[in-house]
């Protein structure tokens, strides 16, 4: 489960998340739409601790990642998946290669498997 409580952020006077609140449960699937400059990969940035909000708490299984570091955070990055616009994380791989980047590098599947 993630929880969003009260996330804020801010770049400078530009206020980009201003009190976001997000429950999303266990084995859903949730699509985040919305207009350019709206705060959508400042989110993602957030959940995956790229980048950590000014106030409120990310939660992740009831652990707190707004402060994690190193290792701790490494654990929590790995039960993430995204798909990026156009699938263009890596362009000149095939959207399976894409996806499957991770798993092939972190796990012990094999390419049948995955």
């Amino acid at each position: 489960m993630i929880e969003i409580v009260d996330v804020h952020k801010s770049f400078g006077a530009q206020k980009v998340l201003d009190g976001v609140n997000l429950s999303i449960g266990r084995g859903e699937t949730t699509v985040i739409i919305g207009r350019s400059g709206g705060g959508k990969s400042t989110l993602l940035r957030l959940l995956i601790g790229l980048s950590r909000p000014d106030r409120g708490k990310i939660l992740v299984e009831g652990e707190d990642i707004t402060r994690m570091k190193g290792k701790a955070l490494a654990r929590i990055r790995k039960k993430f998946g995204m798909l990026f616009q156009y699938a263009a994380l890596f362009d000149s791989m095939s959207v399976f290669d894409n996806v499957a980047f991770p798993l092939v590098e972190h796990t012990r599947m094999s390419r049948g498997e995955i």
